[in-house]
């Protein structure tokens, strides 16, 4: 039998039952969220159309079809996802106005869409009531290890560092001594080992493997940042950078980033799309810097604006917000914006006036103008 003890008053036996003991609630485990089974590893988006990459080499696009750039074959606009026809092995896409392009497994490329001005590199110039709506291959390429498009051209980067372009050369942007339509590959002999191609509207610029960066074709705007004016048709050396380790082709400007972090922009700069710092200048002939922008790992160029995806998994835009593709919730007369709920982005890519984001869970979000569907399923108010 138990003793009861008490001393001085005080209780020093077992508690006092004061009524029925509510049991400790047991901890439940929070459901960790399925990975998507095939998910999208890439973005390319350019005008008013988006493509996105699935791991499996499966492609899906959304927005303006006028010209058959979805790949579906059709030419309806789809705001929703439609898959592109018979490509099943792709490892890099690319969106040019109205046309696309791809890089499948092994290195040939297919394209598909508007081709009146030789930009699928068909071998022959399509008329303009008659695109391509299926991916038809581009023959004369070497092993393409990149590819970047522009408003009517495309550039390949073939495993060895050389460089072929085709389409429309009116501005030089092809690289070749006749500005013309090239309806099938020029490759570029006065380059370097190339490392990266990046198209603007009517220029394109090249990085070398050394860190230097060439860029040709239209330079009304001072796109080719070499400190002149005047289109070429060759390329010639942008001033004052060095080390670049990542160059972007918006509209009529460039970006590039250097190995030490820092970001510089030139060409046109109308909307403010070099930076917030030079938005007193209508244009740069030579690269200026854009600064305060955080730990940068990658950069994107639009029609008008600009952005950078930081190290953080945040992306941050500046430019033109007429449409709100700086950021969502951004007032339109905003310069620079960043995207508040955005903290995991894995990629980044612009459209005319639209901006989308891959996010590290397999998620796409999109902002900015919706027009003919840009913006797919993905808007994000």
């Amino acid at each position: 039998m138990g003793v009861l003890l008490v001393l001085g008053g005080c209780y020093s036996g077992p508690p006092r039952s004061s009524g029925p003991v509510t049991p400790s609630p047991v901890p439940v485990a929070t459901p960790t969220p399925t990975p998507p089974v095939d998910p999208i590893v890439d973005l390319a988006s350019r005008a008013e159309h988006t493509c996105a990459l699935r791991q499996s080499g499966t492609v899906l696009c959304w927005g303006r079809n006028d010209q058959g750039q979805l790949g579906n074959g059709s030419q309806r606009d789809s705001a929703r996802l439609v898959k592109v026809d018979g490509l099943v092995d792709a490892v890099q896409v690319v969106t040019g106005r109205d046309f696309s392009c791809a890089i499948r497994k092994g290195g040939s490329v297919v394209c598909w869409g508007h081709d009146d001005e030789g930009q699928l590199g068909s071998g022959r110039q399509g008329r303009a009531d008659a695109p391509s709506l299926r991916a038809s291959r581009v023959n004369g390429l070497g092993e393409v290890v990149e590819l970047s498009t522009g408003e009517y051209h495309t550039c390949a980067l073939e495993r060895g560092g050389t460089v072929a372009c085709w389409g429309n050369g009116d501005d030089g942007q092809i690289g070749s001594d006749a500005q013309q339509i090239f309806t099938t590959p020029q490759r570029i002999g006065s380059l370097g080992s190339v490392a990266q191609v990046a198209s603007g509207w009517s220029h394109v610029c090249a990085r070398e493997t050394s860190g230097k960066v060439w860029c040709w074709g239209r330079n009304t705007e001072g796109q080719l940042g070499d400190g002149k004016s005047g289109s070429r048709i060759k390329p010639v050396t942008v001033a004052t950078i060095r080390d670049v380790v990542e160059v972007v082709s918006g509209h009529e400007h460039s970006c590039a980033r250097t190995r030490d972090g820092r970001v510089w922009c030139w060409g046109d700069n109308a909307s403010g799309q070099l930076g917030p710092l030079a938005r007193g200048e209508a244009k740069a002939y030579a690269p200026v810097e854009v600064r305060d922008l955080g730990d940068v790992v990658q950069l994107a160029a639009g029609d008008e604006h600009s952005c950078a995806r930081l190290r953080s998994g945040q992306v941050t835009c500046w430019g033109s917000n007429a449409a709100g593709q700086l950021a969502p919730g951004a007032a339109r007369g905003a310069t620079r914006a960043a995207a508040r709920d955005i903290d995991d982005a894995i990629d980044v890519a612009l459209g005319t006036r639209h901006t989308c984001v891959l996010r590290a869970g397999g998620e796409v979000a999109c902002w900015g103008d919706g027009q003919g569907g840009a913006l797919g399923p993905y808007r994000t108010i």
